[in-house]
């Protein structure tokens, strides 16, 4: 008797108790090129992921879709291991340290895709938006820039519905890709960066 008991408040945990999922797994995501040379991604774990590069432009990313509508909040850690010397708002110097992309589609080619960048500068003040000077469907938003230091977590928390409405004026429902990126193929530089704790909710 006893043991019928167990079997069933064993079985009946197992369906109540909801499924632990990981999300994201860096393991899941690939490398682009954009452009020149490469940026090197290390998967350290599976929510916590190191770029490096040499004049390099790459983008870690994935293509999964998500609903914003029922998760419209993002929150990570990142820090600049290596940082560069550039003023961001010049296309001749337009790299980054680290950036994270979010991304709505309004079609199949890229050039139908609408961005928002959250962006670790080295120039330009914190709190400072405007538009990549090589893609005006792109907006730049500066969370951090050189007074945040070097090797230092810093925390971020956004709310995707709200940017995208108030920088891109899109009611979006769902992101149709989304990334890291470490890039220094403009300035010629090194750059390093690392990303962790991604949680949407």
């Amino acid at each position: 008797m006893v043991t019928l008991k167990r079997n069933f408040f064993l079985m009946v945990s197992f369906f109540v108790t909801p499924l632990v999922m990981t999300y994201p797994d860096f393991n899941d995501f690939f490398s682009r090129s954009i452009i020149g040379g490469t940026t090197e991604y290390e998967v350290i774990s599976d929510n916590h992921v190191r770029s490096y590069t040499n004049s390099g432009n790459s983008v870690f990313v994935t293509t999964d879709t998500f609903d914003v509508q029922v998760k419209n909040t993002a929150s990570w850690q990142w820090k600049v291991l290596i940082p560069l010397e550039a003023n961001e708002r010049l296309r001749r110097n337009h790299d980054f340290a680290a950036r994270i992309i979010f991304c709505k589609s309004d079609g199949i080619l890229p050039t139908q895709k609408r961005c928002l960048n959250y962006v670790w500068t080295d120039s330009v003040e914190k709190g400072t938006v405007w538009v990549n000077p090589w893609n005006s469907k792109q907006i730049n938003i500066a969370l951090r820039d050189s007074q945040d230091g070097v090797d230092t977590w810093k925390e971020e928390k956004i709310n995707l519905v709200e940017d995208f409405k108030k920088y891109l004026n899109i009611d979006i429902k769902k992101i149709w890709g989304w990334g890291v990126i470490t890039d220094a193929d403009n300035t010629r530089q090194i750059a390093s960066a690392e990303y962790k704790d991604f949680n949407f909710q």
